[in-house]
């Protein structure tokens, strides 16, 4: 699908979709087995996880979503508003690029998150030039 004008910014989508939710543990795929559904919503669950340690670490959530993390309640969402605009950023590129790698082995480590962490460095380089 072909994008239409430009991305709106982070204050222009807090203004429009406050309750915008970006990851949760309940969006996984319904498999063709009860089995297999429940192996992806806890390999979601765990992937989640990650993303919710590795961004707080980084100052790319306005608060602390959860202190236990990568461990996270089962039923969690992250909101647009609990997000900084450099978190938002990073979610329309980094964590996009991380996911990928789970199209290619969809057994990848979800704790390796040496694609975030070279994309997040992109991106503040980007930033400070």
């Amino acid at each position: 699908m072909a994008r239409v004008g430009k991305l709106l910014n982070y204050d222009e989508l807090l203004e429009k979709h406050p309750d915008w939710v970006l990851w949760e543990t309940a969006a996984y795929y319904q498999e063709s087995t009860p089995e297999a559904t429940e192996a992806a919503r806890i390999r979601r669950w765990k992937k989640l996880g990650h993303v919710i340690k590795f961004i707080q670490d980084r100052g790319l959530t306005r608060r602390v979503l959860c202190a236990t993390a990568p461990d996270i309640p089962e039923n969690f969402s992250v909101y647009l508003r609990d997000i900084t605009p450099e978190g938002l950023e990073f979610y329309r590129t980094g964590y996009m690029k991380w996911l990928k790698r789970f199209e290619r082995n969809m057994h990848a480590d979800p704790a390796d998150v040496s694609v975030m962490e070279k994309a997040l460095a992109d991106m503040r380089k980007k930033q400070r030039a």
